[in-house]
């Protein structure tokens, strides 16, 4: 039987779906978990002293230009279905913040299949339900709010080695991953998209993609 493992919480899931459903929900931080323990160092622009009087910068000559306004973040909250609703009731289709928080709990902690088994509990044959009443109406309100980039799930074959279970590489999108960062209004004074040259004195200093030659060399040959 194949076993659907997080490496970050060590969670069992029963499919490859309910453990893509596990990461793609919100508030799951088991990607960030793993990011963190690989302790990448942070590049020498983050950490240089403000005090440092000796660092000079230029821009590429040819870069700049602007060639439209892309669609933001917030351009796509106020596009979504329920954005009329969400102005008189912000966690709407749930009803109040207490079903939208249970509706969380439900997706975060349990399977599609164990939320409709809690659904039927005697319990609620004298209480009210939450408005969404089943498992996939739960699901498909969730499915219909603004999301962003998914997590996918591919089975890695090794050509002449077999292994005891399934090799799965999880990944994201680059491209989608890259329009999600540059939609968003937080990140809008702290991105860079000119090739620049950074000086430390009489020495060249090398951070980040920007500051590097190939950046340059790209912006030449017009492919910027």
């Amino acid at each position: 039987m194949e076993r659907n493992i997080c490496p970050g919480c060590n969670i069992t899931f029963s499919s490859p779906h309910a453990f893509l459903h596990h990461l793609n929900t919100d508030e799951t931080r088991c990607i960030s978990v793993l990011q963190d323990s690989f302790k990448i160092p942070a590049p020498p622009a983050f950490i240089r002293s403000t005090r440092e009087t000796n660092v000079t910068g230029q821009y590429h000559s040819k870069s700049g230009f602007v060639f439209g306004k892309g669609e933001t973040l917030l351009d796509r909250l106020r596009q979504n279905e329920h954005e009329r609703r969400h102005e008189i009731q912000i966690h709407y289709p749930f009803a109040d913040e207490g079903e939208w928080s249970l509706a969380k709990f439900l997706a975060l902690n349990m399977t599609k299949t164990q939320v409709a088994r809690y659904l039927k509990l005697p319990w609620f044959k004298t209480r009210p339900k939450p408005s969404f009443g089943n498992s996939d109406k739960l699901f498909g309100w969730l499915a219909s709010l603004p999301q962003g980039p998914q997590w996918h799930s591919t089975k890695v074959d090794m050509k002449g080695f077999d292994t005891v279970e399934d090799i799965r590489l999880i990944w994201r999108n680059g491209l989608e991953v890259a329009r999600d960062l540059f939609s968003n209004p937080v990140f809008a004074n702290h991105m860079t998209y000119d090739p620049h040259i950074v000086m430390r004195g009489t020495e060249r200093e090398y951070s980040d993609f920007f500051t590097g030659t190939r950046a340059h060399q790209i912006q030449v040959s017009g492919r910027a």
